[in-house]
């Protein structure tokens, strides 16, 4: 990324004269960092004998490629998700972009009926998929976050639990959105948990289930504390504190890997992908 000019007082003619060089210019990252390569997302689609153009994007990275579309006929907006197709230093990945297109498409439909889920639209290709745009933003200090907000965030978690589906990345602020409608969103569901057979299902996956489920509502009460402290009871500030076993698992395991991925990342300019 290009370095900001750094600014020099005049100096009086006599004076010795000084160059300054700007900071070195970061290399382009290689092709297999992002989820399509070198490619970019589609400029034209057509899900269900409707036709969307490319409007903007929102984010590629590793494992997909996201970005906001328009239907031709009308202003309504949607959103296309293109998991991973571009080979990793040479081994096939498309495989595993289909596996998790098909997972996040399987929790999407079973989840069709509540209120605080948007609207699947259709496959897009073998590892892609469109589903209605969400007007709103991420979760932030400065929103009007009312009990109503936080009641309803909490029903469609249990809405989901009730369905034998953890959420798994309540952790971060921007996977919950708060829409224009003063309601909760819930749009990314790349690494939720599902355990098909419920309570039918073997050990492991319950297990699983119950610790994925209770990590869920650490984080949400972490958010309401954090965000709405003047709403909560002492319950609610004890919640907060009752991190899972599994959370801590990814904490003592995740937080050296991101160092090493941060400083591996900061070596490129992630803005040039072409």
């Amino acid at each position: 990324m290009r370095s900001l000019p750094v600014y020099t007082p005049p100096m009086s003619a006599d004076a010795p004269t000084t160059t300054t060089t700007s900071a070195p210019q970061k290399k382009r990252p290689p092709a297999f960092l992002f989820a399509l390569g070198r490619a970019p997302l589609p400029a034209h689609i057509r899900v269900n004998n409707l036709s969307y153009h490319f409007v903007d994007l929102f984010k590629h990275d590793f494992f997909a490629a996201t970005g906001l579309y328009q239907r031709d006929d009308s202003p309504d907006l949607a959103v296309l998700k293109i998991q991973r197709t571009y080979h990793c230093l040479g081994f096939p990945m498309k495989w595993l972009g289909r596996l998790v297109a098909n997972h996040e498409i399987d929790i999407f439909l079973h989840l069709q009926d509540l209120r605080g889920i948007p609207a699947f639209l259709g496959r897009v290709g073998p590892t892609g998929f469109l589903h209605a745009f969400i007007p709103g933003v991420d979760l932030h200090p400065q929103l009007p976050l009312t009990p109503q907000f936080w009641h309803d965030l909490a029903q469609l978690l249990t809405d989901l639990q009730s369905r034998h589906i953890a959420y798994v990345d309540t952790n971060k602020r921007e996977n919950i959105l708060y829409g224009q409608d003063t309601r909760p969103w819930l749009i990314d569901f790349q690494i939720s948990f599902r355990c098909k057979n419920g309570t039918r299902a073997n050990p492991l996956r319950r297990w699983l289930l119950r610790h994925f489920i209770a990590a869920d509502w650490y984080h949400f009460y972490k958010h309401k504390t954090r965000l709405s402290p003047q709403l909560c009871t002492p319950q609610d500030f004890a919640r907060a504190e009752n991190r899972s076993f599994l959370h801590r698992l990814h904490r003592l395991l995740a937080t050296p890997l991101r160092t090493l991925r941060r400083k591996y990342l900061n070596r490129y300019d992630l803005s040039k992908t072409k």
